[in-house]
C-alpha cells in the first residue's frame, strides 16, 4: 500500500526545487472536480468497449446521444480545471511568475517578488448539514506590502483546493516560501 502512496504521490504531488537564486514549486495535485471527471470517463470507457466485445451494446437513437453527451460532459470538466500550478521565485531579477494550466488555457501572473511580506496557511472550514460532513481546505497565502487599486492585500496560490489537500503539503509550500524569500512565515489563519 506504500508504494501505491509514493506513485500517487510522485505523480500528482508537490515538487519544490531551489537552485542558486530561483525556486521552482510545481504543484500537480488535480481538483475533486477533475478526479471525478477523469474517474467518469475511465468508466464509460470501459463499460463502452466491455459492452462492444460482449455485443450486448444495442447502438440505437437513443444511446449513441446518452454516450456522447455524458462523455462531452465528463471530458469538458475533466479538461477545463488546472491540472498543474507552477510557481517560479527569482531573486537575481526580485520576480514571481504564478502560471496556472489546464487543458484548455495557461493563466500567468508575474510581478515583483519583493512585494510580499508575509506567507500563511488559510484553513478554510465549511460545516455540513445532517447529510454531510465538515471539510477543512488549506490554501497558501502571501501576504503583499500594499492594495494596489483594485487588488486584494493576499495572493492565494491554489484558489482551488486539490484532491490530495492537507496542512503538511501546504506548510511545506509555505516554509519554502519564507525561507526562499526570508519574510516571516505567519502559521496557520482560520478565514471565514
Amino acid at each position: 500500500m506504500e508504494y501505491f502512496w509514493n506513485l500517487i504521490n510522485y505523480i500528482c504531488g508537490v515538487w519544490i526545487i531551489s537552485r542558486d537564486d530561483v525556486l521552482v514549486i510545481e504543484d500537480r495535485r488535480p481538483t475533486l472536480r477533475t478526479t471525478l471527471s477523469f474517474g467518469a470517463l475511465f468508466v464509460i470507457v470501459v463499460m463502452a468497449v466491455w459492452s462492444w466485445l460482449t455485443k450486448s451494446l444495442k447502438l440505437d437513437e437513443i444511446s449513441i446521444p446518452f454516450i456522447v453527451v455524458v462523455i462531452a460532459v465528463a471530458a469538458f470538466f475533466a479538461v477545463k480545471d488546472n491540472f498543474r500550478e507552477v510557481y517560479v521565485f527569482n531573486k537575481k531579477t526580485d520576480t514571481y511568475t504564478f502560471t496556472r494550466q489546464s487543458v484548455l488555457h495557461k493563466d500567468v501572473l508575474e510581478g515583483s517578488a519583493s512585494q510580499f511580506r508575509a506567507v500563511q496557511v488559510e484553513r478554510r472550514r465549511t460545516e455540513g448539514n445532517s447529510d454531510q460532513f465538515d471539510t477543512e481546505k488549506y490554501m497558501v497565502a502571501l501576504l503583499m506590502q500594499g492594495m494596489l487599486l483594485g487588488q486584494s492585500d493576499t495572493q492565494i496560490l491554489r484558489e482551488n483546493p486539490p484532491l490530495l489537500n492537507s496542512l503538511a503539503a501546504e506548510k511545506r509550500i509555505a516554509n519554502a516560501i519564507a525561507k526562499f524569500l526570508d519574510i516571516p512565515r505567519q502559521g496557520v489563519v482560520d478565514v471565514i
